[in-house]
């Protein structure tokens, strides 16, 4: 599930609704992943279908060691596109279109299903940056920003074998030994 829409002051604009995420990486350790991620989220809201998808080059590390082992952070940055409707103001809604740079933030936890599969709950929040601030589509003191957000969380199924072939369950040395 994914919360997505135009960053703005109060989220009036945001809805939550169905998200797919789709990525394809290679480990660059038994500790580390470097992958190609799309994420993509859409919903038909009061005034208009929302959506918007975001293509990011992530690396995905695993830090500690001990009961924390599975857990990963995630970082990336590519580009995000949002089109979503505005309130209307004639018979038809207008819509905001924008396609900016993106930072991608995440964590997660790999629980072993069956080597090599795991399943994953994660927490995604995708953002553009450098938009600008936009006036006068919203109500007196509420304001819109040029930039789209997505804060996705879910469970996923990873096919993964970070270590060694007799063990499936580590991820191998952590990274602070």
């Amino acid at each position: 599930m994914g919360h997505s829409g135009p960053a703005n002051s109060t989220g009036l604009d945001q809805y939550t609704g169905p998200t797919i995420d789709l990525a394809l990486g290679a480990n660059l350790t038994s500790r580390g992943i470097i992958a190609l991620e799309v994420a993509a989220w859409r919903k038909s809201t009061p005034i208009g279908s929302s959506r918007s998808t975001f293509v990011t080059l992530s690396l995905l590390g695993y830090p500690f060691g001990s009961l924390l082992d599975n857990l990963y952070f995630q970082g990336g940055l590519g580009v995000g596109n949002g089109s979503f409707p505005t309130l209307k103001t004639t018979t038809t809604p207008s819509r905001f279109n924008v396609t900016r740079p993106s930072l991608q933030i995440a964590l997660g936890y790999d629980v072993p299903l069956a080597c090599p599969i795991w399943i994953t709950p994660f927490f995604q929040s995708y953002g553009t940056i450098g938009g600008r601030r936009i006036t006068g589509t919203l109500p007196a003191g509420q304001h819109e920003s040029a930039n789209a957000v997505l804060f996705h969380a879910g469970v996923s199924l990873r096919y993964s074998h970070p270590g060694p072939a007799q063990d499936c369950r580590r991820r191998g040395p952590a990274m602070t030994q």
